[in-house]
């Protein structure tokens, strides 16, 4: 568990940031841009290891009982 846990960090640090923080107030964000072959892998990555924590957690405290 500890292993998804780092996992996931690590690709969510690893991510190129998207662009819409603060400067999407003044419109001046890049909100059409193409990704990177890199940023789909990773977001893909962090979404897999995000719900394999979830069930593994899940899972733990059933067992747990």
């Amino acid at each position: 568990m500890a292993f998804v846990a780092v996992g996931d960090i690590l690709a969510i640090l690893f991510m190129e940031p998207k662009g819409s923080g603060l400067g999407a107030i003044s419109g001046s964000a890049t909100v059409f841009h193409s990704r990177k072959p890199k940023d789909a892998v990773l977001d893909r990555l962090a979404v897999v290891l995000s719900i394999a924590f979830v069930v593994l957690s899940l899972v733990l405290v059933v067992i747990k009982f």
